[in-house]
């Protein structure tokens, strides 16, 4: 299977070493822990306008929004089976920059990699309005006048809301997990938002994408570290 971006401005980061990757083939990963280097997570495609590079000052992945983005996305070269938990570390660099992450990400009618759009301009109705299943984690959201939440795609179907909002701009511990219908969020070791997919067919597996969005007037930008994908 193939995650095409072919002729996308931004496919790359301006920072990024591989912007004439014009497409990834993409692989099942195994059962099993899977630490990401920042090395293999700077590899990743990423989607619209802005920059990732390895800040090696922090230790960490320093990923922002350009002026004037739609939102920025890195989106892993592998497809993950439903079982699995993420965890990762992140620190939110201002107040603006919205934390979102992706699972589960696959073609609603095909069930295979999805199809980037050559003219995508990072918005986020890619992934919620056109025909993309997946689950969307949204966090450190008070910007957007939001609390935690995890929606199911297509069509920002709510699936749970937290009822407050719990993380700074610092260091936060993050655990993404999904079990079969199962989802929860987790920041610093508490249950955040956790609920049970209640729709008849649960949706298969797909690729990880690790999303920002800021606010009309600033920016976002994150660091993360930390990156593990236990496959259940």
């Amino acid at each position: 299977m193939i995650i095409g971006c072919l002729g996308l401005i931004g496919c790359g980061g301006s920072e990024r070493a591989d912007d004439t990757t014009a497409e990834y083939v993409v692989k099942t990963v195994e059962k099993g822990q899977h630490s990401l280097s920042l090395e293999e997570l700077a590899g990743w495609m990423f989607l619209g306008e802005g920059s990732v590079r390895v800040d090696s000052g922090e230790n960490a992945l320093f990923m922002t929004e350009a002026p004037g983005s739609k939102g920025v996305t890195l989106v892993s070269p592998a497809t993950f089976p439903e079982n699995m938990v993420l965890t990762f570390k992140v620190k939110p660099l201002s107040y603006e920059s919205v934390n979102v992450v992706v699972i589960s990400a696959s073609d609603s009618i095909t069930g295979g990699a999805l199809e980037v759009p050559a003219d995508y301009d990072g918005g986020f109705d890619f992934w919620t309005a056109g025909r993309i299943n997946n689950y969307v984690f949204a966090f450190h959201n008070s910007a957007h006048d939001r609390k935690p939440f995890i929606v199911k795609d297509p069509g920002m179907q709510l699936l749970a809301e937290s009822d407050a909002n719990v993380m700074g701009e610092q260091w936060h511990s993050i655990e993404i997990g999904r079990a079969d219908k199962r989802l929860w969020l987790k920041i610093d070791g508490n249950s955040v938002v956790e609920v049970e997919d209640s729709s008849e067919t649960a949706l298969p597996g797909g690729v990880i994408g690790f999303r920002l969005r800021g606010t009309p007037d600033a920016v976002a930008s994150a660091l993360f570290k930390d990156v593990v994908v236990d496959v259940k």
